[in-house]
């Protein structure tokens, strides 16, 4: 694998996702692949895939795409690699390493997921979190014309896959929802630490959010089950 091919793809993902306003554009792209980059040197995971896996995580994401059968398929993906003149074996192991990677893609299953999906996945879901990770939050929902917050609407609670992804409820309930418990599903011990400080810049956040709006003491109560420290890794 050639830093060329690299960054072939990388200026490809870059002219695809420049202008998109999901909160999953360019720069998103390039703080996970940064992370990623960090991740893999620390844990001796393969650098070409888990590069190639993070400029490209997003490009057939269904937030994105409008489509989810793009997840499946990973057509974007495919052609980027491709054209890039990424060699047959490193396409397949990355294909693999994002069929592993997202939120959603885990509810309801159990995967077997190498290092570098590991790598992958806590660089993405670290971007999710904290400071930046609220910022996205709220540009992700505006994007989609979902309420900032319904107080008499409480989050979903035990869902799957299919009821996750057609979930139209506000930004706020998605804190609870995805974002507060982030930090339970990190792989690495880097990885954990980091999302510790951030999972409390986003409790401090919405203590003063609850505060500001005068929020039902339901929603209140619903945050002091995430105040905990974080579990200890397996």
């Amino acid at each position: 694998m050639t830093d060329t091919a690299i960054k072939a793809v990388a200026a490809a993902v870059e002219a695809l996702l420049c202008n998109e306003g999901s909160g999953h554009d360019w720069q998103h792209i390039s703080r996970v692949v940064h992370t990623a980059e960090k991740l893999a040197k620390e844990e001796g995971a393969n650098l070409p895939v888990v590069l190639l896996s993070a400029y490209l995580h997003d490009v057939d994401d269904r937030k994105v795409t409008g489509d989810v059968m793009t997840e499946t398929t990973l057509p974007n993906a495919t052609l980027i690699m491709k054209e890039a003149g990424v060699d047959n074996g490193t396409v397949l192991r990355v294909i693999d390493t994002l069929k592993m990677t997202g939120f959603h893609k885990s509810l309801g299953r159990t995967f077997n997921r190498t290092l570098e999906a590991h790598i992958v996945s806590d660089a993405d879901q670290l971007d999710a979190i904290g400071a930046v990770g609220i910022a996205r939050t709220f540009v992700y929902g505006a994007s989609k014309q979902r309420p900032m917050f319904t107080p008499n609407e409480a989050p979903m609670e035990n869902f799957d896959r299919e009821s996750y992804v057609k979930n139209q409820g506000s930004t706020v309930a998605h804190f609870f929802e995805k974002l507060l418990k982030l930090r339970n599903m990190m792989h690495t011990d880097a990885s954990r630490r980091e999302a510790e400080v951030r999972h409390q810049r986003m409790i401090d956040y919405l203590d003063a959010f609850f505060d500001e709006v005068n929020a039902p003491e339901a929603w209140r109560n619903r945050l002091e089950a995430y105040r905990a420290p974080q579990k200890a890794a397996a």
